[in-house]
Protein backbone atom coordinates (compact mmCIF):
# COMPACT_ATOMS: atom_id res chain seq x y z
CA UNK A 1 0.00 0.00 0.00
CA UNK A 2 1.30 3.10 -1.07
CA UNK A 3 1.80 6.52 1.39
CA UNK A 4 -1.23 7.96 0.40
CA UNK A 5 -3.04 4.98 1.38
CA UNK A 6 -1.58 4.82 4.62
CA UNK A 7 -2.36 8.54 5.50
CA UNK A 8 -5.80 7.95 4.27
CA UNK A 9 -6.59 4.90 6.70
CA UNK A 10 -5.01 7.12 9.14
CA UNK A 11 -7.54 9.79 8.77
CA UNK A 12 -10.23 7.04 8.33
CA UNK A 13 -9.50 5.20 11.38
CA UNK A 14 -9.58 8.96 13.23
CA UNK A 15 -13.18 9.92 12.17
CA UNK A 16 -14.58 6.37 12.61
CA UNK A 17 -12.66 6.45 16.30
CA UNK A 18 -14.41 10.06 16.61
CA UNK A 19 -17.35 8.99 15.30
CA UNK A 20 -17.68 6.13 17.32
CA UNK A 21 -17.16 8.31 20.99
CA UNK A 22 -20.03 10.87 19.43
CA UNK A 23 -22.44 7.99 19.24
CA UNK A 24 -20.88 7.26 22.88
CA UNK A 25 -21.49 9.83 24.38
CA UNK A 26 -24.58 10.93 22.50
CA UNK A 27 -26.03 7.18 24.00
CA UNK A 28 -24.80 7.59 27.51
CA UNK A 29 -26.65 11.21 27.46
CA UNK A 30 -29.85 9.72 26.34
CA UNK A 31 -29.58 7.15 29.08
CA UNK A 32 -28.55 9.55 31.59
CA UNK A 33 -31.39 11.41 30.67
CA UNK A 34 -33.61 8.71 30.97
CA UNK A 35 -32.39 7.90 34.20
CA UNK A 36 -33.02 11.26 35.52
CA UNK A 37 -36.33 11.67 34.05
CA UNK A 38 -36.85 8.41 35.99
CA UNK A 39 -35.61 9.92 39.14
CA UNK A 40 -37.79 12.91 38.78
CA UNK A 41 -40.87 10.62 38.21
CA UNK A 42 -40.33 8.92 41.09
CA UNK A 43 -39.72 11.82 43.51
CA UNK A 44 -42.92 13.33 41.57
CA UNK A 45 -44.94 10.16 42.27
CA UNK A 46 -43.69 10.06 46.18
CA UNK A 47 -44.71 13.47 46.68
CA UNK A 48 -48.27 12.59 45.57
CA UNK A 49 -48.56 9.80 47.91
CA UNK A 50 -46.95 11.64 50.81
CA UNK A 51 -49.90 14.43 50.57
CA UNK A 52 -52.54 11.86 49.87
CA UNK A 53 -51.08 10.11 53.37
CA UNK A 54 -51.12 13.92 54.89
CA UNK A 55 -54.66 14.17 53.90
CA UNK A 56 -55.65 11.05 55.75
CA UNK A 57 -54.09 11.05 58.36
CA UNK A 58 -55.98 14.78 58.92
CA UNK A 59 -59.25 13.01 58.62
CA UNK A 60 -58.39 10.98 61.64
CA UNK A 61 -56.56 13.48 64.35
CA UNK A 62 -54.82 16.69 64.42
CA UNK A 63 -52.80 14.91 66.40
CA UNK A 64 -52.24 11.50 65.15
CA UNK A 65 -52.27 14.20 61.74
CA UNK A 66 -49.28 16.02 63.11
CA UNK A 67 -47.52 12.64 64.34
CA UNK A 68 -48.51 11.37 60.88
CA UNK A 69 -47.20 14.21 59.05
CA UNK A 70 -43.79 14.29 60.93
CA UNK A 71 -43.50 10.37 60.56
CA UNK A 72 -43.96 10.72 56.66
CA UNK A 73 -41.64 13.62 56.52
CA UNK A 74 -39.09 11.67 58.12
CA UNK A 75 -39.68 8.85 55.70
CA UNK A 76 -39.88 11.24 52.67
CA UNK A 77 -36.75 12.66 53.92
CA UNK A 78 -34.82 9.14 54.76
CA UNK A 79 -36.02 8.21 50.56
CA UNK A 80 -35.25 11.55 49.35
CA UNK A 81 -31.27 11.26 50.96
CA UNK A 82 -30.69 7.44 49.80
CA UNK A 83 -31.91 8.90 46.22
CA UNK A 84 -29.97 11.44 46.36
CA UNK A 85 -26.89 9.47 48.11
CA UNK A 86 -25.92 7.77 44.98
CA UNK A 87 -25.07 10.41 41.52
CA UNK A 88 -26.97 8.62 38.68
CA UNK A 89 -24.18 9.47 36.59
CA UNK A 90 -21.91 7.51 38.65
CA UNK A 91 -24.50 4.85 38.10
CA UNK A 92 -23.21 1.37 35.71
CA UNK A 93 -26.10 0.21 33.78
CA UNK A 94 -25.16 -2.93 31.57
CA UNK A 95 -28.10 -2.42 29.32
CA UNK A 96 -26.78 0.94 28.85
CA UNK A 97 -23.68 0.08 28.13
CA UNK A 98 -24.57 -2.75 25.62
CA UNK A 99 -26.67 0.00 23.95
CA UNK A 100 -23.95 2.51 23.64
CA UNK A 101 -21.57 -0.85 22.24
CA UNK A 102 -24.40 -1.82 19.74
CA UNK A 103 -24.76 1.87 18.37
CA UNK A 104 -20.69 1.66 18.62
CA UNK A 105 -20.74 -1.48 15.96
CA UNK A 106 -23.63 -0.20 13.95
CA UNK A 107 -21.87 3.45 13.36
CA UNK A 108 -18.58 1.10 12.61
CA UNK A 109 -20.13 -1.59 10.36
CA UNK A 110 -22.06 1.42 8.35
CA UNK A 111 -18.83 3.51 7.46
CA UNK A 112 -16.53 0.62 6.59
CA UNK A 113 -19.23 -1.02 4.46
CA UNK A 114 -20.46 2.74 3.17
CA UNK A 115 -18.17 5.49 3.39
CA UNK A 116 -14.95 3.87 3.74
CA UNK A 117 -14.78 2.16 0.36
CA UNK A 118 -15.78 5.23 -1.38
CA UNK A 119 -12.91 7.28 0.11
CA UNK A 120 -10.61 4.77 -0.43
CA UNK A 121 -11.31 4.97 -4.43
CA UNK A 122 -11.51 8.34 -4.24
CA UNK A 123 -8.05 8.10 -2.93
CA UNK A 124 -6.86 5.50 -5.28
CA UNK A 125 -8.85 7.57 -8.37
CA UNK A 126 -6.76 10.47 -7.20
CA UNK A 127 -3.11 8.81 -6.78
CA UNK A 128 -3.34 7.39 -9.90
CA UNK A 129 -4.56 10.45 -12.08
CA UNK A 130 -1.47 12.04 -9.95
CA UNK A 131 0.57 8.94 -10.76
CA UNK A 132 -0.33 8.83 -14.90
CA UNK A 133 0.16 13.25 -14.39
CA UNK A 134 3.34 12.64 -13.51
CA UNK A 135 4.44 9.55 -16.22
CA UNK A 136 3.00 12.09 -18.89
CA UNK A 137 5.20 14.91 -17.51
CA UNK A 138 8.37 12.99 -17.47
CA UNK A 139 7.45 11.44 -21.01
CA UNK A 140 6.79 14.91 -22.41
CA UNK A 141 9.64 16.29 -20.36
CA UNK A 142 11.87 13.37 -22.22
CA UNK A 143 10.35 14.43 -25.73
CA UNK A 144 11.03 18.07 -25.01
CA UNK A 145 15.09 17.01 -24.19
CA UNK A 146 15.35 14.98 -27.28
CA UNK A 147 13.50 17.71 -29.47
CA UNK A 148 15.99 19.93 -28.14
CA UNK A 149 19.04 17.91 -28.78
CA UNK A 150 17.44 17.37 -31.97
CA UNK A 151 17.48 21.03 -32.85
CA UNK A 152 20.61 21.38 -31.31
CA UNK A 153 22.30 19.22 -33.44
CA UNK A 154 20.72 20.48 -36.70
CA UNK A 155 21.59 24.15 -35.11
CA UNK A 156 25.12 22.92 -34.93
CA UNK A 157 25.47 21.07 -38.43
CA UNK A 158 24.07 24.32 -40.14
CA UNK A 159 26.70 26.19 -38.18
CA UNK A 160 28.87 24.15 -39.70
CA UNK A 161 27.77 24.46 -42.95
CA UNK A 162 27.73 28.65 -43.16
CA UNK A 163 31.83 28.00 -41.73
CA UNK A 164 32.33 25.79 -44.86
CA UNK A 165 30.00 27.68 -47.34
CA UNK A 166 31.74 31.04 -45.54
CA UNK A 167 35.30 29.30 -46.29
CA UNK A 168 34.44 28.03 -49.96
CA UNK A 169 33.23 31.58 -50.89
CA UNK A 170 36.37 33.13 -49.40
CA UNK A 171 38.76 30.41 -51.71
CA UNK A 172 36.69 31.30 -54.49
CA UNK A 173 37.10 34.91 -53.88
CA UNK A 174 40.62 34.73 -53.67
CA UNK A 175 41.10 32.63 -56.67
CA UNK A 176 38.77 34.81 -58.43
CA UNK A 177 40.63 37.67 -57.85
CA UNK A 178 44.01 35.74 -59.08
CA UNK A 179 42.43 34.92 -62.00
CA UNK A 180 41.13 38.23 -63.01
CA UNK A 181 44.62 39.56 -61.84
CA UNK A 182 46.20 37.10 -64.29
CA UNK A 183 43.92 38.06 -67.17
CA UNK A 184 44.97 41.45 -66.36
CA UNK A 185 48.52 40.51 -66.82
CA UNK A 186 48.34 38.42 -69.70
CA UNK A 187 45.92 40.98 -71.67
CA UNK A 188 48.56 43.85 -70.56
CA UNK A 189 51.61 41.61 -71.77
CA UNK A 190 49.44 40.54 -75.64
CA UNK A 191 48.39 44.54 -75.47
CA UNK A 192 52.08 45.11 -75.30
CA UNK A 193 53.16 42.52 -77.54
CA UNK A 194 50.88 43.68 -80.10
CA UNK A 195 52.23 47.31 -80.00
CA UNK A 196 56.03 46.26 -80.18
CA UNK A 197 54.61 44.47 -83.30
CA UNK A 198 52.79 47.57 -84.39
CA UNK A 199 55.77 49.50 -84.17
CA UNK A 200 58.21 47.32 -85.63
CA UNK A 201 56.50 47.32 -88.63
CA UNK A 202 55.75 50.45 -89.03
CA UNK A 203 59.84 51.08 -88.05
CA UNK A 204 59.79 48.36 -90.97
CA UNK A 205 58.00 50.50 -93.59
CA UNK A 206 59.47 53.63 -92.69
CA UNK A 207 62.85 52.03 -93.44
CA UNK A 208 61.57 50.57 -96.24
CA UNK A 209 60.35 54.09 -97.44
CA UNK A 210 63.32 55.62 -96.45
CA UNK A 211 65.61 53.42 -98.45
CA UNK A 212 63.17 53.48 -101.39
CA UNK A 213 63.26 57.44 -100.82
CA UNK A 214 67.24 57.45 -100.39
CA UNK A 215 67.71 55.13 -103.53
CA UNK A 216 66.12 57.33 -105.74
CA UNK A 217 67.68 60.58 -104.41
CA UNK A 218 71.21 58.92 -105.22
CA UNK A 219 70.03 57.82 -108.44
CA UNK A 220 68.90 61.13 -109.13
CA UNK A 221 72.32 62.75 -108.00
CA UNK A 222 74.38 60.22 -110.28
CA UNK A 223 72.07 60.77 -113.16
CA UNK A 224 73.59 64.52 -113.02
CA UNK A 225 76.67 63.19 -112.18
CA UNK A 226 77.18 60.70 -115.29
CA UNK A 227 74.72 63.12 -117.16
CA UNK A 228 72.54 60.85 -117.68
CA UNK A 229 68.79 59.35 -116.78
CA UNK A 230 69.60 56.02 -114.54
CA UNK A 231 67.48 53.77 -114.71
CA UNK A 232 66.64 50.80 -111.84
CA UNK A 233 68.46 48.34 -114.08
CA UNK A 234 71.59 50.75 -114.45
CA UNK A 235 71.33 51.36 -110.40
CA UNK A 236 71.76 47.80 -109.76
CA UNK A 237 74.55 47.24 -112.91
CA UNK A 238 76.18 49.92 -110.82
CA UNK A 239 75.65 48.17 -108.01
CA UNK A 240 76.48 44.71 -108.83
CA UNK A 241 79.95 46.51 -110.62
CA UNK A 242 81.16 48.26 -107.43
CA UNK A 243 80.65 45.31 -105.89
CA UNK A 244 82.74 43.25 -108.11
CA UNK A 245 85.31 45.84 -108.15
CA UNK A 246 85.92 46.09 -104.40
CA UNK A 247 88.92 43.89 -103.27
CA UNK A 248 88.34 40.49 -101.78
CA UNK A 249 89.75 39.95 -98.26
CA UNK A 250 90.52 36.23 -99.17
Amino acid sequence: MSFVDSSAMNRLRHLVALLAMMGFVAGTHVVVTADEAAVVDAAHADDHADADHDHADSLTGLAAGHDGDAHGDAEHGSGHDGEEGVPPLLQFDFGSALCNLAIFLGVFAILAKFVWPVILDGLKAREQKIHGDLIAAEKANAEARALLAEYQVKLDEASGQVQTMLAGARIDAEASGKRIVEEAKAEADAQRQRALSDIETAKKVALSELAGSTSDMAMAIAGQVVGRELRPEDHSELIRSSIERMPSNN
